[in-house]
């Protein structure tokens, strides 16, 4: 008898718990385990993970896809231009979008690819007060290569200039019309800076100055657009041929809000993938049906729940956004304090070096003075001293020659 039989026969109750427990921990070893920060692709299809993004490439990126702008959603919404980025498994078109400006006066600065010692490396955008360089590559929509045309900030309203952005004014009523001339358009849509081929053009000083200012980061709805896009399988140029499937994200009453993956109603899916992201989420999440029919109820309420809570998080970015704007200028205005307070210091301080130095030259001059009195009175004592010795030795060869002649007269006398 083995031990395991001696083990099972007295206990047969405990025998079938152990079994079952067994089989349990045998049935979860074929659950899919978490997904790994950067999980490898299964059979190479982009579409099965989000890889980490690469900032260098050897070789430069397609030329820039044509495609129209949406109309801007709604007031405080910022156009970030499409792009081309990169993981290990090629280059993917990020799509253009409407994004809400983390905070009053935010301007965008596109990234861009620049080409430095062989390589092709990726500059990243930001947000800021001025929008800088980004090697000249006209994106298009405003975005001409040189700033940004398509409109500007007045106090705590953005104004959208309606010759080169898409505005409905049904929905935005801060337009104007401003005609934007773009000089040697460069009808290759060169999509990089310098190399071979590439925009040849410096930054200016404005644009050098804006670079040094303070900025922020991507929001979180980009970050989103580029999570989604580089595992969507129709927006990698081997793909797509350079012609993304969607290449600008439509903010429709009926579409995704800012922050959502916006794929649009195709779901990010290639003609012939099939599968799109969802199946690099193990099926879950289907927006659409096989046959294309719209989403049931429960889908649309939770996109709608999840552009909510989206539009909550904005909300929230846009208030630390306000607030982090507040804390900086309480400390420029606590800067300025310090200025004035330092410049006064430095101001009694140089009052106080000049009556010094005014006390230093009254005092050197009272000991001239003194000196030269001292001087004058040693000249007249010097003086009296001659004359007293003059009148001495004068007396004194007085008294000599008063002696000599009664002298000379006895002996005269003598010899008569």
């Amino acid at each position: 008898m083995t031990p395991a039989t001696r083990i099972f026969r007295p206990r047969p109750f405990a025998a079938a718990v152990l079994l079952a427990v067994c089989a349990g921990a045998a049935a979860q070893t074929y659950e899919p385990p978490p997904a790994p920060a950067a999980p490898a692709y299964d059979g190479g299809d982009p579409a099965d993970a989000n890889l980490a993004l690469v900032d260098r490439s050897p070789e430069p990126p397609p030329p820039l896809p044509v495609y129209v702008q949406p109309p801007a959603p709604a007031d405080g919404y910022i156009w970030v231009p499409g792009y081309w980025s990169r993981n290990r498994y090629g280059f993917f078109w990020v799509p253009g979008a409407w994004v809400l400006a983390p905070y009053t006066g935010a301007l965008w600065t596109p990234g861009y690819w620049g080409f430095t010692n062989g390589l092709y490396i990726w500059n990243a955008g930001y947000w800021g007060p001025h929008v800088g360089f980004y090697g000249g590559i006209n994106y298009g929509f405003g975005y001409t290569g040189l700033g940004y045309s398509g409109g500007y900030w007045k106090r705590d309203r953005f104004y959208y200039n309606r010759s080169v952005t898409n505005v409905n004014i049904t929905h935005v009523t801060n337009v104007y019309t401003r005609n934007v001339v773009v000089n040697n358009v460069d009808k290759r849509r060169i999509s990089y800076h310098g190399g071979p081929s590439g925009i040849q053009r410096r930054a200016d000083p404005r644009e050098l100055a804006a670079r040094n200012e303070r900025h922020a980061p991507p929001t979180q709805a980009q970050r989103g657009y580029v999570r989604d896009a580089g595992r969507d399988r129709g927006q990698f140029y081997d793909h797509n041929k350079g012609r993304p499937p969607q290449a600008s994200v439509d903010h429709r009453p009926d579409s995704r809000r800012p922050g959502d993956n916006g794929r649009g109603p195709d779901n990010g899916r290639g003609p012939d993938n099939g599968r799109g992201p969802d199946h690099a989420r193990g099926g879950r999440d289907t927006p659409t049906t096989q046959a294309g029919r719209p989403p049931p109820p429960q889908a649309r309420e939770a996109r709608e729940q999840q552009a909510r809570q989206q539009q909550q998080r904005d909300q929230q970015a846009q208030q630390q956004a306000r607030q982090q704007q507040q804390r900086d200028q309480q400390a420029q205005q606590q800067a300025r304090q310090r200025q004035q307070r330092d410049q006064q210091a430095q101001q009694q301080a140089r009052q106080q070096q000049q009556q010094r130095d005014q006390q230093a030259q009254q005092q050197a001059r009272q000991r001239q003075q003194r000196d030269q009195q001292a001087q004058q009175q040693a000249r007249q004592q010097q003086q009296r001293q001659q004359r007293d010795q003059a009148q001495q030795q004068a007396r004194q060869q007085q008294q000599r020659g008063q002696q000599a002649r009664p002298q000379g007269g006895g002996e005269g006398r003598g010899r008569d």
